[in-house]
This record gives C-alpha cells, sequence and structure tokens, in this order.
C-alpha cells in the first residue's frame, strides 16, 4: 500500500476538524496564523462582514421555507439560527454515534423541497459503526439519513437510512455535501476515502479506488427523496445493482452513481438561476490543483489520472484530457497559500449588481479568501480576489440566504472557536 497522504493528514485534518483542533492550522505552512485568530477582513466597498452566531465546528448550512438557518456541526449535532438569534437547544443531536475525529463528523445537512408538508431534513455523517473511531482499524462508515423535523425538533427515533456503509478508512475524503436540484433529487458527495480500503491500489494520488465503478467512493451519487434510484440515473439495467449499502461485485457498477472521477468533492452548488439543475464540484486537489467541475451526467472527471486539466503532479503534461475524461472548467495552481478549495455558492440573479451577475463564488480554506469567478465571453471564466484576510480556520461553507429584509452571502469558519458569518451589501 503506498504511503499516507501527507497534505490530507497535515493540512486538510483541519479542514473539518472538531473546535479543539483549531489551533492545529497555525502550524500549517501558509495558513497565516492561528485559526483562532482575529482578522480583519478585506471586502469591496459598500460590503460588510458580521458574525451572526457562534457554532462550533459549523461545516455546512440549509435553509428552511420559512427562513430558518440550518447549521451542521461537524460533532454532530444541527444548529438552528431563527429571526437572527441562535437557538440553544439543537434541531438533532445525534454526537454519541457520529466519528468526529480527523475529517469524519456530520458532515452536510438538507431539507427536502416539500419540508412544509413532511418537514423532512438530511444529513451526512460518519457512523461509529465498531467500538472506537481508529484509522485503519475499527473502520467507520459515512451515510445519508433522513430525519423528521417537528417545530425546531428533530425526533431521532424518525431516522432513515438511505446510504450505508460508505468504508472510511483513513479518516480523511469524505466529502459530504448532500443537497437537492431543481429537478426534486438527493445529489450526495463522496470522497476517495484517502486511501484504498481494499488494499489493490495506496494512498494519496496512487488511491484508484475512484476510479472503480463498483463503490460509491469519489463519486457524486443520485437518488430520490426516499432513497431510491432515478430512472434517468446514468447506470441501470444490466450489469448494475444498488450500492445503497457499500461495494457491490467487481465489474458491476452502481446505480446511484450520477459522476465519477473525484477525490474529494467537498462542497457542491445549485445554480437558482437555471431552470435544469445545473450543478458545480468544489473537489479538493492534491499537490498541484485545485478544481471546479461542471456536472455532466455519467462524466468522468478524471481522478487519480488527472488532477486539474492535467496529468496528477504535473503543471506541464496538461490539454485535452484521455478518452472518455472531462476536465474541470476552472482550476488554479497551488500558490499564494491558496491549495484547498471549500465552498461554493452561486450569486442569485437580482440580488447584488450587475458585476455579479452569472457569477460562482469560492473560497480556499489554506488562504482564507473568497473569489468570484464570472463568464469570460469566450466560453471560459475569470477569477477575482472579493474577500481576503478572513481569520484562519475558513471559510468552510458558502451559502446564500435572507438576512433581515435581503438575500447575503454566508460562510462558516472555524476561527475563534467556529462561527456563522453573513456579508451584506449596504
Amino acid at each position: 500500500m503506498g504511503g499516507i497522504d501527507v497534505k490530507a493528514f497535515r493540512v486538510r485534518i483541519s479542514l473539518v476538524a472538531v473546535a479543539g483542533l483549531l489551533a492545529f492550522t497555525a502550524a500549517v505552512a501558509g495558513s497565516g496564523g492561528s485559526a483562532g485568530a482575529t482578522a480583519r477582513a478585506q471586502l469591496p466597498v459598500a460590503f460588510t462582514d458580521t458574525v451572526v452566531a457562534a457554532v462550533p465546528a459549523p461545516v455546512a448550512l440549509a435553509e428552511t421555507p420559512d427562513g430558518r438557518l440550518l447549521v451542521a456541526d461537524q460533532t454532530g449535532k444541527v444548529r438552528v439560527i431563527k429571526n437572527g438569534t441562535l437557538l440553544t437547544r439543537p434541531a438533532l443531536n445525534i454526537s454519541t454515534k457520529v466519528c468526529s475525529n480527523g475529517e469524519r463528523g456530520l458532515l452536510g445537512v438538507a431539507v427536502d423541497p416539500n419540508f412544509a408538508v413532511n418537514g423532512f431534513v438530511y444529513v451526512y455523517y460518519t457512523f461509529e459503526k465498531f467500538a472506537g473511531c481508529n484509522t485503519f482499524v475499527d473502520i467507520p462508515v459515512n451515510r445519508v439519513s433522513r430525519f423528521r423535523m417537528v417545530g425546531d425538533i428533530m425526533k431521532k427515533p424518525t431516522e432513515t437510512i438511505l446510504i450505508d456503509e460508505i468504508p472510511n478508512y483513513a479518516g480523511n475524503h469524505n466529502a459530504g455535501f448532500v443537497g437537492f436540484g431543481h429537478d426534486g433529487m438527493l445529489y450526495i458527495s463522496v470522497g476517495d476515502g484517502g486511501c484504498d480500503y481494499t488494499g489493490v491500489t495506496g494512498c494519496a494520488a496512487d488511491n484508484g479506488i475512484s476510479r472503480h465503478d463498483n463503490t460509491p467512493l469519489g463519486k457524486v451519487l443520485r437518488i430520490t427523496p426516499s432513497g431510491g434510484i432515478p430512472a434517468d440515473n446514468p447506470f441501470t439495467g444490466a450489469g448494475t445493482a444498488r450500492c445503497n449499502q457499500g461495494a457491490i461485485a467487481d465489474g458491476m457498477k452502481c446505480q446511484e452513481t450520477y459522476m465519477h472521477g473525484f477525490r474529494n468533492p467537498f462542497r457542491l452548488a445549485f445554480d437558482p438561476n437555471s431552470g435544469p439543475t445545473r450543478l458545480f464540484v468544489n473537489d479538493v486537489g492534491q499537490d498541484r490543483w485545485e478544481e471546479i467541475d461542471e456536472a455532466v451526467k455519467g462524466a468522468d472527471y478524471g481522478w487519480n489520472v488527472r488532477e486539474g486539466h492535467c496529468a496528477t503532479g504535473s503543471t506541464t503534461n496538461c490539454g485535452p484530457p484521455p478518452a472518455g475524461m472531462t476536465n474541470p472548467i476552472f482550476d488554479y495552481l497551488h500558490a499564494n497559500g491558496c491549495s484547498a478549495i471549500t465552498g461554493g455558492a452561486f450569486v442569485p440573479d437580482g440580488v447584488w449588481t450587475a458585476k455579479f451577475h452569472g457569477g460562482y463564488f469560492y473560497s480556499d480554506y489554506i488562504c482564507h479568501q473568497i473569489f468570484l469567478l464570472r463568464p469570460d465571453g469566450v466560453g471560459g471564466w475569470t477569477s477575482s480576489t472579493f474577500a481576503s484576510g478572513l481569520a484562519g480556520g475558513g471559510p468552510v461553507a458558502l451559502f446564500f440566504a435572507p438576512h433581515g429584509t435581503k438575500t447575503s452571502l454566508y460562510y462558516t469558519t472555524y476561527a475563534n472557536g467556529g462561527e456563522v458569518h453573513v456579508i451584506d451589501r449596504t
């Protein structure tokens, strides 16, 4: 088996680590100092950055139709911000069954499109399957479950497990996004697990598990709200089977797979301005490139053969991808301290000025910046810095939602013990 993914264990362990590990980022090269340090955000004129709530390890956000903000706390809780105030009691607390060491934990939260009728909320978390959460020993599994929320509380007895038995051998590269497209289907991101749990390949760039069609690892999955297989998923019929209970026989393809060839597709974003489902995937890179992929049904984005638009580990062996693989729409080289792409959010039409129309925000956890990606008018994209000087420990997630009478950009950070911020245009 190949060597341990040094970058993942040295740098990305703090990406989704418990609040007690926040100081670890101070030792990370290029981190810009302690995650708990107070920073002076640099924003465009007429924008403000305000702390909304203190939440330990806030890794994902979702919104209910009545305007409540749900915050996923990596340690195993879902918190509620209601009318601008953080409620004392968690909506859900499953911390006793969650492994939150390393990059594990409760990593994603989503609200059902028919929430006003059914109250369904979906979470992605690392389940403590055995008595312990030891890396390479008692291997926990990632799962996606549905709960029913009544008022401000989710009842634990209402848990329905939709996807289960996704092994997390090395403790990292869990991904963990859950969210609904305009098609009403639930999309789920799964990382490659850091190391090949079968022992066939290895770790880091040697981990080839994403290339295996018979496992959910290294994939973006797509299921119905009840856990079924949509009729238009790319892999159905002969030679396929359900992978909702883990890997299937060699040579078979998972029916849940919508796209494959990912390393750690940590955060995804849906375009609210598009009629059909339009989805961007922020895939965390290895040693050279961070990338943004536009979702195409059945596409292979190349990991571990490709990293960004190049051969893995290269900055010169680039260009058209091998047959059957798809290049990212945008990538950036590790430079200026930026080397771990995290949150993503499309700018809703009409929210801000024309400058932001058609724009996509993405963040980098290591250089603590938010960038604006815009079409360049000739089929490509241009990137510019939107916010810099943010405190170490984030941004982790980006999300547009109401704030008072406005629609504003929220972001989460592990700085100062964990915070939810909002960026408003004054």
